[in-house]
């Protein structure tokens, strides 16, 4: 919940040009709180296949604030990456119908890419913000993200319903060929 209320704060703030250093806190926070609820969840035995999509759901929104956070205080860093987030922005809006069509909602399947790209992207912006130079971290995590995007839209041609929380492509192959086996 966090996430999604701090997406009009992150754009807000951006918008008003506040100091770097106020931006960062709120993003400092919306990661740490990801990273934490996450944690807990799993620790505490809530973590259910609606709290896992709604965790996804809240991660997209507040991507979609960064991005407009990042165009309005360096629309000339966006737009010399356009390429690459155009990129991941036209796989990841191709992933929604084709879950929606093999599942009947979106998927949630927090990958280890997935992971690694948001751990690229929080390097990138932070990069962006304090420092005004996005440096090799953004077309890194772009790679990252478009990667982990193909590596989504494989995991649900692959599964045969749908399954939360598929940490790759060989789980799910795993999870096929176990179904398989189990029918006579």
């Amino acid at each position: 919940m966090s996430r999604i209320l701090l997406s009009p704060v992150a754009v807000w703030m951006a918008f008003e040009r506040l100091p770097a250093a106020l931006w960062m806190s709120q993003f400092a926070f919306a990661a740490l709180s990801d990273w934490l609820d996450g944690k807990l969840a799993r620790r505490w035995g809530t973590a259910t296949p609606g709290l896992r999509q709604a965790d996804s759901i809240a991660d997209m929104v507040y991507a979609i604030a960064i991005a407009i956070s990042l165009w309005f205080s360096h629309p000339d860093i966006i737009y010399a990456h356009r390429w690459g987030i155009g990129l991941v922005m036209a796989l990841e809006l191709l992933r929604y119908p084709l879950d929606w069509w093999r599942f009947g909602r979106g998927a949630s399947y927090h990958a280890l890419s997935a992971k690694l790209f948001g751990v690229s992207l929080v390097v990138a912006v932070s990069a962006i913000m304090m420092f005004d130079h996005a440096g090799p971290w953004l077309w890194m995590s772009l790679f990252i993200g478009a990667v982990s995007e193909l590596e989504g839209i494989a995991i649900s041609l692959v599964l045969p319903f749908w399954t939360h929380d598929v940490k790759n492509i060989k789980r799910a192959f795993e999870i096929r060929t176990q179904i398989r086996a189990q029918r006579p």
